[in-house]
């Protein structure tokens, strides 16, 4: 489900995230696979987002 979201997200928040001046990454934090959205007036957030390996 999650994976879903996320290329939804990809499709829909370029532009709104580009436009706010937002990045995103994805890494590996133990087993668990995460993302990392920071942007220049928020800060950073992180959310699971799958398993890694």
């Amino acid at each position: 489900m999650s994976r879903l979201v996320d290329r939804l997200l990809e499709r829909v928040a370029p532009k709104a995230t580009a436009s706010a001046g937002c990045s995103y990454s994805n890494y590996c934090y133990r087993t668990l696979y995460m993302r990392r959205m920071c942007c220049l007036d928020q800060g950073c957030q992180s959310w699971v987002i799958g398993a890694c390996g």
